[in-house]
């Protein structure tokens, strides 16, 4: 059986055949409201005239978040539009790619606007789960999802050589047309400092800038530096950027990203973090992911999960079985080529073990013996009481340990312990530097390494 597979990501939204990317475009459209034919892709037009043009309509439906008629209706305009290029060949069936948000009632009404279509639709996929499934390896990843208008991360388990889809976390900052437009302020403030020209007052040349962030940015990441231009009649006008510049003004929403993955990877735990090549390419995004120390970082190409899709060995329906799959389990395939790896953290790996824990004013020894912290009463000086009443704050909370020449904390809590930002699954090797809280929102402990530990550390080659 050939299958036809749509993969429904707003920012790439792909088809795919036989393991090949046929398409792949943002889900920006016309709306008709102009004259202009509605479902058509308008990407290219979106600044110079915004209110023609739609880029919200798929997220609508498939969150059915105050769903219009409109929403659907522009969907369907859509696909036919994308069908139209891309037709499906006589005896394929269709499997649809549903990202991370999507929830079921969005998809039944996916499903419905297919089937007043007479689209051959088998199915439902899970794009965190088949991306994870063609890398095949059995590490537990988390997959970034990186949309026009929010950012999303699913945890997914590798275990008995099949990739399970086990949480997700979104955020409503984080996509792309947000980080194009700090981009774009960006532009605009330094051509104004130097050329005093506006590039965003007018539409054409806010339309040139924003047509030419992506190329700006990814060789402000390879150089370190990019010259944005403008041609406004016969003048041409030129602001020049520096990479830095790129990072830090992107850097509310990288933090955003960075905070999903947070919340998904188990403290000290290795995974396999899966972005987009855009992404990975982001000036200044590489950067801040050396935090996820021992994790793995694989980028993918836009349409990846479409083209795994459209490979794997799927159900046929049966006769009398009117019901649609959704499948969040798939068994691990054969690693998919065109993926980039590389190690994060490795400047990480043998840093020192903390000498000391910062609590109220305080510097407590972490010595041979152990040393517990908690809101219980305790005459033994191995013990940091806390005050009562501190939320989320166990009466044993956690223990540092000795494990050799490292450091190791054992999470003995009810509401958790985290080691910066990610919380701790039962223990984690733990370094100087490191942020420690307890409870949500809890408090937080320092760790720090002085006297012999730290001059040791400085010796290191």
């Amino acid at each position: 059986m050939r299958y036809f597979a749509l993969e429904l990501d707003d920012r790439a939204f792909s088809i795919a055949r036989d393991g090949c990317v046929l398409t792949s475009a943002p889900s920006a459209v016309f709306d008709g409201s102009a004259g202009d034919l509605a479902g058509t892709n308008a990407w290219r037009q979106l600044r110079a005239r915004p209110r023609a043009i739609s880029t919200r309509h798929l997220g609508a439906v498939l969150t059915q978040r105050a769903v219009s008629t409109r929403s659907e209706v522009l969907l369907e305009t859509e696909l036919k539009a994308r069908l139209a290029e891309q037709p499906i060949a006589e005896g394929e069936r269709i499997w649809i790619v549903a990202p991370a948000r999507a929830d079921a009632v969005g998809l039944t009404a996916l499903l419905g606007i297919a089937r007043r279509m007479g689209l051959p639709v088998d199915g439902f996929v899970d794009s965190a789960a088949v991306t994870t499934a063609a890398l095949g390896s059995e590490q537990n990843a988390i997959v970034l999802e990186l949309g026009l208008h929010h950012a999303a991360a699913t945890a997914v388990d590798c275990e008995g050589a099949q990739a399970r889809r086990r949480r997700t976390v979104l955020t409503e900052r984080g996509g792309l047309i947000e980080l194009y437009q700090v981009w774009l302020d960006l532009v605009s403030t330094t051509m104004v400092k130097r050329t005093r020209f506006d590039p965003l007052h007018d539409a054409v040349t806010e339309q040139q800038v924003f047509e030419a962030i992506p190329a700006l940015a990814l060789q402000a990441t390879h150089t370190g530096h990019a010259t944005a231009s403008v041609t406004k009649g016969t003048e041409r006008i030129e602001a020049a950027l520096t990479r830095d510049q790129f990072s830090q003004a992107a850097e509310p929403i990288y933090r955003a990203i960075v905070g999903l993955l947070h919340q998904l990877r188990p403290a000290g735990t290795p995974v396999a973090i899966v972005i987009p090549q855009l992404a990975a390419q982001l000036p200044g995004l590489r950067e801040q992911l050396e935090q996820f120390v021992g994790c793995e970082l694989v980028s993918v190409s836009d349409g990846f999960a479409a083209a795994a899709t459209s490979l794997l060995d799927l159900p046929e329906p049966q006769a009398d079985d009117a019901a649609v799959r959704l499948l969040r389990r798939l068994p691990l395939a054969a690693p998919a080529n065109g993926v980039t790896r590389e190690s994060l953290g490795q400047r990480r790996f043998g840093g020192p073990a903390p000498s000391h824990v910062l609590w109220d004013g305080r510097a407590h020894s972490l010595n041979a013996d152990s040393l517990v912290v908690g809101r219980g009463p305790s005459d033994s000086p191995r013990y940091i009481t806390l005050p009562d009443g501190l939320a989320g704050v166990s009466r044993r909370h956690c223990t540092f340990v000795h494990d050799g020449n490292e450091l190791v904390l054992l999470d003995h809590s009810t509401f958790g312990t985290f080691v910066n930002g990610e919380r701790v699954q039962e223990r984690v090797r733990i370094y100087a530097g490191d942020r420690v809280r307890l409870g949500e929102p809890g408090v937080e402990l320092t760790l720090i390494a002085v006297g012999d530990v730290a001059a040791a550390a400085t010796q290191q080659p």
